[in-house]
């Protein structure tokens, strides 16, 4: 995976994350959704767990961990939104991580 300076984002200095081929590849074929559809999306709003575990040195299980909802002042609250743009026939699929300011945080540079 390959980093490099992005900008900024809302003044917090974040990285562009070039998707591995076969990432795109898979979710294409699985999803029946053009590469560069699946391109464009891992690129621009959402990381893989892995990736976003790649780039902030945390363990999926802590990544997982900041996706589960908390009650906080009678609503809920996530340390990390995630969203599942991919998805069967059953409305189900893998889970990313949306790519905002509550995940830039971790991964400032």
């Amino acid at each position: 995976m390959e980093e490099i300076s992005f900008g900024l984002l809302k003044g917090i200095e974040c990285r562009f994350v070039k998707t591995d081929p076969e990432i795109v590849e898979f979710i294409s074929n699985k999803r029946g959704i053009g590469q560069e559809r699946v391109r464009e999306m891992l690129r621009y709003n959402i990381f893989t767990f892995n990736q976003f575990s790649r780039l902030t040195q945390m363990t999926i299980g802590m990544i997982t961990n900041k996706t589960r909802p908390s009650v906080i002042n009678g609503g809920y609250n996530t340390e990390l939104d995630y969203c599942f743009p991919f998805q069967d026939d059953e409305r189900k699929g893998p889970k990313f991580i949306v790519r905002n300011e509550k995940s830039e945080k971790y991964i400032r540079v």
